[in-house]
């Protein structure tokens, strides 16, 4: 696997408001493999996180909507309501 990381700078929307902080449950062996790209790419695993969310989102917004498979069944399977 590669990780291509480009540092480009995020812009900062503290300015704005205030950041908001979450809690999320993942696989252990997924937190592994994310937390050793973080490390590859000299990054913190926040960072990481926080950056593959604004691309997502981003990526969303001008293809407009992103198959995610998440119907009520898969969302039972994966403890959600």
């Amino acid at each position: 696997m590669t990780l291509c990381i480009t540092m480009m700078a995020m812009p900062n929307r503290r300015k704005h408001k205030p950041m908001k902080r979450i809690t999320v449950t993942v696989d252990p062996d997924d937190y592994a493999a994310f937390d050793r790209l973080a490390q590859e790419g000299e990054v913190t695993a926040s960072w990481l996180i926080r950056r593959s969310m604004r691309e997502f989102l981003e990526r969303r917004d001008k293809d407009g909507a992103v198959a995610l498979n998440i119907g009520p069944a898969r969302r039972r399977a994966a403890g959600g309501a």
